[in-house]
């Protein structure tokens, strides 16, 4: 069989099942994606004597898999619904335990979709979710981006990594979003169920509402950004090389960062004589049906007022707020 010249965005495709799942599902297949990235890092513990210069043993310890995709916001299912089957929409816990294998194939560099017989893949088995970050912006399409770990990777024919993949239906060759690809003017902010934190919306402009398009209230929001890292530690014990399991590093701080075209300057007074902050509820959504839910304990950890500045451009405040433990995620898919 002849090999390709090179590697491209048409044909690679990525599937996501459950770990233990016995072949690959075309339900697995990820729409949307826009990167990938694949790294292995192996942990070597150096072993000197005394009466030699050269080293007495380098022994190799348990490797680290690491995974990292992106992908559009597109009505379609998310990375983090693919690896958690489900759970990050209901449950942080859940979703940080359950374990996942991640296929990447590689098709033919000479057609025009990744369908059919690929010619190589790599199976990246039993991952857990160690990071997830969301995104929205004026500029751009919005993004989800989810980081992946784990201690196995095999190539083709190594543990079965081809005949697990088969040849599932991807799609690809008519492949269309379920919903549009979400830019900034389908950030939902009207409504009813959508909540941002007091100090943001302070900062919209009563005098001159956004009205021209039907839209309502102005925040002057530029960006929108969600983050949680899940840290996710081995867990090791005598008679065994490799890890019997992974585990989060709870508590899981949840950030949420706002980036808002200042009409006040950034309107937080800090008193040095008592408290400042309050629990402020967050709640984003998008007319693709995604829901990020943050919960009503998110406080403010910093604020940043920025621009302005001779150069030219606007004075912009940038709201930092965290929680820990409290985070859902659901996309507009069933």
């Amino acid at each position: 069989m002849a090999t390709n010249n090179r590697i491209f965005y048409a044909c690679q495709a990525v599937n996501i099942h459950q770990s233990g799942t016995a072949a690959v599902a075309a339900s697995g297949s990820v729409k949307g994606v826009q990167s990938l990235g694949m790294s292995a890092n192996f942990t070597l513990d150096q072993v000197f004597e005394m009466g030699q210069l050269e080293i007495y043993e380098n022994i190799e310890d348990v490797a680290d898999i690491e995974v990292t995709l992106e992908k559009v916001i597109d009505g379609d299912k998310f990375i983090w619904e693919f690896a958690s089957n489900n759970l990050c929409r209901s449950t942080l816990a859940g979703a940080a335990k359950n374990r996942c294998d991640v296929y990447l194939a590689i098709y033919d560099d000479a057609t025009d979709n990744a369908t059919g017989t690929p010619r190589n893949v790599c199976f990246n088995s039993g991952m857990y979710t160690s990071s997830v970050s969301y995104s929205y912006s004026i500029d751009g399409s919005a993004t989800e981006s989810v980081t992946l770990v784990g201690n196995e990777r095999f190539w083709n024919a190594e543990h079965g990594a081809t005949t697990k993949y088969g040849t599932p239906a991807t799609g690809f060759d008519t492949d269309v979003p379920a919903d549009n690809v979400q830019r900034r003017v389908n950030v939902d902010l009207e409504n009813g169920s959508t909540a941002l934190p007091d100090i943001v919306k302070s900062q919209m402009n009563p005098d001159t509402p956004n009205d021209e398009d039907g839209i309502g209230a102005s925040y002057h929001i530029q960006s929108i950004s969600v983050s949680a890292d899940f840290g996710q530690e081995n867990i090791l014990e005598l008679g065994r090389f490799g890890p019997y399991a992974r585990f989060a590093s709870f508590p899981i701080e949840v950030t949420t960062e706002f980036e808002v075209i200042s009409t006040s300057g950034d309107l937080q007074n800090v008193s040095g004589n008592g408290t400042n902050l309050t629990n402020q509820p967050i709640k984003i959504y998008d007319q693709a049906g995604t829901v990020l839910d943050m919960g009503l304990k998110n406080k403010l950890s910093s604020v940043s007022y920025s621009g302005a500045d001779t150069g030219g451009g606007n004075a912009t405040v940038s709201y930092s707020f965290s929680n820990f433990n409290n985070l859902t995620v659901t996309s507009g898919a069933s």
